[in-house]
């Protein structure tokens, strides 16, 4: 966090990130993502995406324009993108990149000169916050914070203020008036006031708080008012509840998120980290198992994926508490790091199928949805999840291979991480200094890990750390000193809630393993030990020691993200009883 909005923040930190500065994705899965992720979005036509406000503004539109969800306009993704392209130029040190989203920025200027007709709801405005937020943070555009208080005057004049709590009725709380996701608002508005000091974006800000909602987490990690609402905005309005604690100091929105993370976590998400069936928050009396019967739409992992990074983020820095880490984790690999890529033509990945019997992964119905804005900036957002630190040193949350390069108390400091993690339990890391350097360095205990080792150039460490807790090396560094890490992966099953502890999914330290479905017949668990039924050979297939029943393969396991388009997969198994059909 920069010091300017450090300085105006009520709320204590623990941690911080690098505010996507100082950290290099080495070779891996994640780094493939982001490259092709960040062509993708860069190959975009400018005049395609501005083609819409051009055309409300009464101004030359050449270019075809987008179709789904952007036909009349991109105001639903067009902040989003903005804000991805943003926060990953600054990530990678791409000028091309930053100079488009910049270009697009002052394009659109031009369409909304009158400042009385911005053509978009709370949900546009929202996102549209964000990203001229961050091209001013992350891109040095300054005119972006001119930009920024025009559409902010405009919205407290315009933006109707009925601020209807979402119900089983009203989902997403759009009526009468269309205010859609209001109450998600907050967040970013407080970002703009920390950042800037303009009391103009706290005093709108502290209007679209959701104090009925919070309210019922203050003391409680289930209540049963957040039953049959909107999934995912009704985990993104928790980073609203997070800035609130920031901005305020009240610590009523700390035990808010703190106790929204024990509740999502232990009765919403599936194996992989993703949440929502259809869409919604379900209640904890074995819905969510139930709904592998009969839902293909399990999860919204983009959007999904991005509301829980921000808030285990937040999290992460308020308390500094290691546990925050793991559902971070979980997304990384199983949910928008297993995600179909998008594609030019604007196919966008929407929804995981985990359903009993046999799931796809399929792209949804329509083109440029929602979980294209969000996508890119869910794979920007690995370089801020990767490494923390306080005044002591350096705190390694997730096993990625990458570089983190900062000044530590004016000596710089490159800490390398180098492993092909998890298919491998061993990660590396070599210390650069340029002369003896003193600092902590602390590594996260994954929820999973029954047993780590640490060793220093050779030597065991020994470390007390359990499992979600910091293991740490607190020493004078010397240049050219290497950290190993020993991670020891295991198979095991996972309930997916405690109405259904027979109904499980399989997996292998972090990743969600899924069983090849094409023409194969499910893995026969029967209540037996996973481990005894499954052969790891090479790599990360996992063959089952019964291959074939009545003559019918028995499929094997590869991780999730492994499957591609169309590809046929089955990730919850009931173990209680042998299914043929």
């Amino acid at each position: 966090m920069r010091d300017e909005s450090r300085s105006r923040m009520k709320a204590p930190l623990k941690l911080e990130t690098f505010g996507y500065n100082g950290v290099r994705l080495l070779p891996s899965l994640f780094s493939r993502q982001l490259e092709y992720t960040r062509d993708r979005y860069y190959e975009l036509s400018n005049d395609d995406i501005l083609k819409g406000f051009r055309e409300q503004a009464g101004l030359k539109a050449p270019g075809f324009g987008l179709d789904g969800w952007c036909s009349q306009t991109t105001a639903v993704v067009f902040g989003q993108w903005l804000s991805g392209m943003g926060r990953m130029s600054a990530a990678i040190n791409d000028a091309e990149l930053r100079d488009k989203a910049i270009t697009l920025a002052e394009e659109w200027a031009k369409t909304t000169k009158s400042g009385t007709n911005y053509g978009m709801d709370t949900y546009g405005y929202e996102k549209t916050v964000c990203g001229l937020l961050d091209l001013a943070l992350y891109a040095n555009y300054t005119d972006a914070w001119v930009q920024l208080e025009r559409i902010t005057n405009w919205a407290s004049r315009i933006l109707d203020r009925s601020r209807s709590p979402a119900s089983p009725l009203d989902r997403d709380g759009r009526k009468p008036h269309g205010t859609l996701e209001w109450y998600t608002l907050s967040e970013n508005l407080y970002r703009a006031y920390l950042a800037s000091g303009n009391s103009l974006y706290k005093d709108f800000g502290d209007l679209w708080r959701y104090e009925t909602y919070w309210g019922q987490f203050v003391d409680n990690v289930s209540p049963d008012g957040a039953k049959f609402l909107h999934s995912y905005s009704h985990c993104n309005t928790f980073n609203s509840a997070a800035m609130s604690w920031a901005v305020t100091g009240d610590e009523r929105y700390l035990k808010v998120i703190r106790n929204a993370y024990e509740y999502l976590t232990r009765t919403q998400i599936y194996a992989s980290g993703g949440y929502g069936p259809g869409e919604w928050s379900v209640p904890a009396d074995g819905a969510l198992g139930r709904a592998l019967d009969f839902r293909s739409d399990s999860a919204e992992i983009p959007c999904g994926s991005w509301g829980a990074f921000k808030l285990c983020k937040y999290l992460l820095q308020f308390t500094g508490d290691a546990r925050y880490g793991d559902w971070i984790e979980r997304l990384l690999y199983n949910g928008i790091g297993a995600a179909l890529p998008i594609q030019p033509n604007g196919n966008s990945f929407y929804y995981a199928d985990y359903r009993i019997g046999m799931g796809q992964k399929e792209y949804y119905w329509d083109h440029w949805p929602c979980c294209s804005g969000t996508y890119i900036q869910a794979v920007a957002d690995y370089h801020d999840l990767i490494y923390f630190r306080d005044e002591k040193g350096l705190f390694v949350n997730l096993y990625v291979p990458s570089e983190i390069s900062w000044t530590y108390q004016t000596q710089p400091v490159i800490v390398r991480q180098e492993s092909t993690f998890p298919e491998s339990e061993t990660i590396t890391f070599q210390i650069d200094v340029k002369r003896p350097t003193a600092l902590a360095l602390r590594f996260r205990v994954p929820s999973w890990a029954n047993t780590f080792k640490l060793s220093l150039n050779g030597q065991s460490v020994q470390n007390q750390a359990t499992p979600n807790e910091w293991a740490a090396i607190e020493r004078t560094w010397a240049p050219g000193d290497r950290v190993t890490l020993t991670l020891p992966s295991r198979l095991r099953v996972e309930a997916v809630d405690r109405q259904h502890p027979q109904r499980a999914a399989v997996l292998f330290g972090p990743l969600l393993l899924a069983q090849n479905a094409r023409y194969t017949l499910p893995l026969a668990l029967n209540g037996g030990d996973v481990s005894t039924r499954l052969i790891r050979q090479e790599g990360l297939l996992f063959v089952p020691t019964e291959t074939s029943v009545n003559e019918q393969k028995t499929g094997q396991f590869t991780p999730f993200y492994t499957f591609g388009h169309g590809d046929p997969y089955r990730v919850y198994f009931d173990m209680d009883e042998f299914r043929f059909l």
